[in-house]
């Protein structure tokens, strides 16, 4: 199973089996994780299609595992128990240009505790230290002032706007110097 540790956090990337369980078993997908129940999940942005498409590209592409989908895990939440609050992930690995796009959702009662930032953070640092990016792009509506935020905290900084059928979507990117070899 492939994790990351981050201050607060643990951070577990899906593969097909995890992202089957959570699509189609949630009390199966919370025990493999080892958490509570969440009667919330998943997060916002995490649907029913976008469930499916993660399990479809994981089952195509198991090599990909950590490109797609991340558990966000409290551990030791609460008497013990280890807590699920948020996931996130990329849309895919890198493309040539090495650029991968990021997205992240915190369930309602885990938000504005700093909880993103880490997750994000976490991430990032992941996706920068396998050597495949040199670019994490992210995607928000005007309206998500705290998604903005967490993307201002973990160091982007805003790289334009597009229309999408008449919505407007700010793009923030982050780069990070290559390490020389």
């Amino acid at each position: 199973m492939l994790a990351i540790n981050a201050e607060r956090l643990k951070l577990v990337a899906l593969d097909a089996r995890l992202a089957g369980l959570q699509s189609r078993a949630p009390a199966a997908f919370f025990e493999a994780l080892n958490v509570m129940s969440e009667a919330s999940w998943p997060p916002d942005l995490m649907d029913q299609p976008a469930m499916n498409a993660c399990e479809l590209k994981l089952a195509e592409h198991p090599d990909q595992t950590g490109w797609y989908f991340w558990a966000f895990i409290w551990p030791d939440f609460i008497g013990g128990m280890d807590r699920l609050v948020g996931g996130g992930g990329f849309k895919g690995p890198p493309g040539k240009n090495g650029v991968v796009e990021i997205a992240y959702s915190m369930l309602t009662s885990f938000r504005e505790q700093g909880l993103a930032t880490e997750a994000v953070n976490a991430l990032i640092d992941w996706a920068f230290s396998t050597g495949q990016v040199r670019e994490v792009i992210a995607e928000t509506l005007p309206h998500l002032i705290a998604s903005q935020r967490v993307l201002e905290k973990t160091g982007f900084i805003e790289a334009g706007t597009r229309e999408e059928d008449g919505v407007t979507i700010i793009r923030f990117a982050l780069q990070r110097e290559r390490a020389a070899a």
